[in-house]
């Protein structure tokens, strides 16, 4: 199958094995495959599905990714657009140097930040799928999350074969708009779920949902942009913010693992109240997102263990 290789230059002192690392233990993570130090993942595109690898490729001099793409149709344009997207997932077009401020004169900042602090925010390849994984994960655990994610890959999603393995491929929002409703319910999908991501699904195919539009509004606007579908509220909509568009001043004060990990770093004993959370994050303004993701960053590694 046709391929293209090209290298990324990435600022010197990143931690690309940190970045793996997380996506090991994030439950969101169902749709990439780390194998050793590579990172793979399959993405739908308009010339078909492609699979996109990237691995550690530097001298210290010159700290690298390599990033491969292979596909039946790949030419230059599907390997600016994998780059775009690697950029994207990996925060790598973030000058870190405020984050790396906070971190050495915040305490709170910097006890989440541990050893991690040439770690980046990875981010979901496209804001749809954040909002898919979103959605699902309203209200419920994150194991069962993982578990409603898997599902809805093997219902509605696709599997793509390159050499002698098989990766999963997102299901587009046209797929979803339509979803059989008996199949979700058999799944252990709510029915408010399977009524949420429909909307979702038929807001994005019908223009509603414009992802360029809502990365150029100001984050109170886009947040408002998204919480009048029905399905979206403020939680939701903040992770889209943050985790699907890259935007850095959003605080989900909300998120029950997010308080936890604060009154982790705090020696507290019971989450923060979301006004606490928020009174917190004051100092953080402009880095709200990163120091969420290094907050969630801290709770994987804690289940993890030593």
């Amino acid at each position: 199958m046709p391929s293209r290789t090209t290298r990324v230059t990435v600022p010197p002192s990143y931690d690309f094995a940190a970045a793996l690392a997380f996506l090991q233990g994030s439950p969101s993570a169902v749709l990439e495959s780390i194998d050793g130090h590579t990172y793979r993942r399959a993405w739908q595109t308009d010339r078909g599905v492609e699979l996109v690898s990237v691995a550690w490729s530097a001298s210290p001099a010159r700290p690298q990714l390599r990033v491969r793409v292979e596909g039946a149709h790949v030419d230059a344009h599907a390997l600016a657009e994998a780059v775009a997207k690697i950029r994207h997932v990996f925060s790598l077009d973030v000058d870190d140097g405020g984050f790396q401020e906070l971190a050495g004169t915040d305490p709170i900042v910097a006890h989440l930040v541990g050893d991690g602090l040439h770690a980046r925010p990875v981010l979901v390849a496209d804001p749809f799928e954040s909002l898919v994984w979103a959605i699902i994960g309203q209200q419920v655990g994150v194991g069962f999350a993982r578990t409603l994610r898997c599902a809805l890959v093997q219902i509605a999603g696709d599997y793509a074969v390159f050499g002698s393995s098989r990766f999963p491929v997102m299901p587009d929002a046209s797929r979803l708009a339509g979803i059989d409703e008996d199949s979700l319910r058999v799944a252990h999908f709510s029915r408010a779920k399977i009524r949420a991501l429909r909307i979702a699904a038929q807001a994005v195919t019908s223009g509603m949902l414009d992802w360029p539009q809502l990365a150029a509004m100001p984050p109170a606007e886009a947040m408002a942009a998204l919480t009048r579908f029905p399905g979206i509220g403020p939680w939701t909509a903040g992770v889209v913010l943050m985790r699907g568009l890259g935007v850095r001043s959003v605080w989900p004060a909300a998120d029950l693992g997010l308080r936890r990990a604060l009154a982790h770093a705090l020696g507290a004993t019971a989450p923060l109240t979301e006004a606490e959370a928020r009174a917190l994050a004051a100092p953080w303004a402009g880095w709200e997102a990163w120091v969420a993701f290094f907050a969630w960053r801290s709770l994987s590694r804690r289940r993890a263990g030593p």
